[in-house]
């Protein structure tokens, strides 16, 4: 069911990207580290906090204070939008890029006229999508590992926690992955894949963010994946990872099987 072949091709056709985005990830969790520990950040902006009147350190909260020490630094490293922005590149390109891309230029065609069947194509790109997205998750715990080496401070840091925040955030981008592939089982054009997925991204996102800002909106949290992945929490409480899994767990499949059934019976091209 699963072409090796295929897989292998899908990362020669993406090795500068990959590499390019696991030293991305794993330097800037090296430098989230030495900003915190190397410039005391964390000294800085606890004395900045200590000065607010007692209304606006109400409002802010000692969870964002919280981020700010090792721990939380480390943690934060898994959920920067930098981190998040070069691992949805990944979630999203190779999916539109190897279904609705190859579609557009005749590939797709091509390809299903050797044999192999369909369903083998969808999921060993769906497998291609998770191990790299998995690539990236390793880069970032490879990072935090050479942080916490290089800073005595962070050796209290369970790396348990690293581990399952590093799951977490594999499941999020899997997740971006899968409904990428569904979205890109539709379309006939790489570019619109793209930017349809994106846009639901940038959606899920932003809703989070407004949420985070306005409790009247709380009740929109749980439609927002991004919702799913809070790296502080998990480092407070690893129950989530279970209540994460288990959402997170459920799109995947359901957008990888709708997905993979969807590329077995559409027209190509059409």
């Amino acid at each position: 069911m699963i072409s090796g072949h295929y897989i292998a091709n899908i990362f020669r056709s993406h090795r500068a990207l990959l590499i390019f985005a696991f030293l991305m990830v794993g330097t800037f969790q090296v430098l989230i580290v030495a900003l915190v520990i190397g410039a005391d950040l964390l000294g800085m902006i606890e004395q900045f906090f200590r000065t607010l009147p007692p209304q606006v350190q109400y409002v802010i909260g000692e969870q964002f204070l919280a981020q700010f020490s090792v721990n939380g630094a480390v943690a934060f490293g898994y959920a920067h939008p930098l981190v998040i922005v070069m691992m949805c590149i990944v979630a999203i390109l190779l999916p539109s890029r190897h279904v609705a891309g190859e579609i557009e230029t005749g590939t797709l065609e091509l390809l299903l006229a050797l044999p192999v069947r369909r369903p083998t194509v969808a999921v060993s790109l769906w497998s291609a999508s998770g191990l790299a997205l998995l690539m990236l998750v390793v880069g970032c715990w490879a990072g935090s590992a050479v942080g916490l080496l290089l800073y005595p401070e962070t050796r209290s840091m369970p790396l348990i926690k690293l581990v399952e925040i590093g799951i977490n955030l594999w499941l999020l981008m899997a997740a971006v992955s899968s409904y990428t592939l569904l979205m890109a089982s539709y379309v006939r054009e790489g570019g619109k894949a793209t930017l349809r997925a994106s846009g639901l991204t940038l959606f899920f996102y932003f809703l989070n963010v407004a949420v985070v800002m306005s409790p009247d909106l709380r009740f929109l949290r749980l439609f927002s994946l991004f919702y799913y992945h809070y790296p502080q929490l998990l480092m407070e409480d690893g129950s989530l990872l279970i209540r994460n899994g288990f959402v997170l767990g459920a799109v995947i499949l359901l957008c990888g099987t709708l997905a993979v059934r969807q590329v077995s019976r559409r027209d190509i091209p059409g």
